[in-house]
């Protein structure tokens, strides 16, 4: 799917360009996030209190990071802890919905446990960046067993 000097040398757009390589740089979660169930602003929130749990950072460090999307922007007011606590709050009872939905779908026969436990598997325990083969591989499956869901 990579462009490569030849597509270049033939005219495509660099507004195609730029796509492609933001997309490459993006993370795996930041490429699914609008497929699921939390917002891009609650994916943030839960990389940086992820930061706050490990020691890397103070939580109202953690809200002063200004979302990227954030649709009104005050001058330089960030986050209150209480208003960035309640975006992780949301995007933890998203993840969990997410989860026992999966477990209801399991439960129905609507998708397969080996085809769960094979996604489960290929991206571990979510605490390292998965290489770009590793990602497109991860990416197929999950196309797969989308298709796969009996409806």
């Amino acid at each position: 799917m990579g462009l490569n000097m030849r597509e270049l040398e033939k005219g495509v757009s660099p507004s195609l360009i730029h796509i492609w390589l933001s997309v490459v740089s993006m993370s795996v979660p930041e490429r699914l996030v609008d497929q699921s169930s939390i917002t891009p602003r609650q994916l943030e929130a839960m990389m940086s209190y992820l930061r706050v749990a490990s020691g890397e950072i103070r939580l109202r460090e953690a809200a002063s990071l200004v979302p990227k999307e954030r649709k009104r922007v005050v001058k330089e007011r960030p986050l209150t802890v209480g208003s960035y606590y309640r975006t992780v709050s949301q995007a933890r009872k998203n993840v969990r919905q997410s989860l026992v939905t999966v477990v209801i779908a399991l439960w129905l026969g609507m998708i397969r446990v080996e085809d769960v436990r094979r996604l489960f598997e290929l991206v571990g325990s979510g605490a390292r960046e998965l290489s770009s083969e590793e990602s497109g591989r991860f990416l197929q499956l999950l196309d797969v067993v989308l298709g796969r869901i009996v409806v």
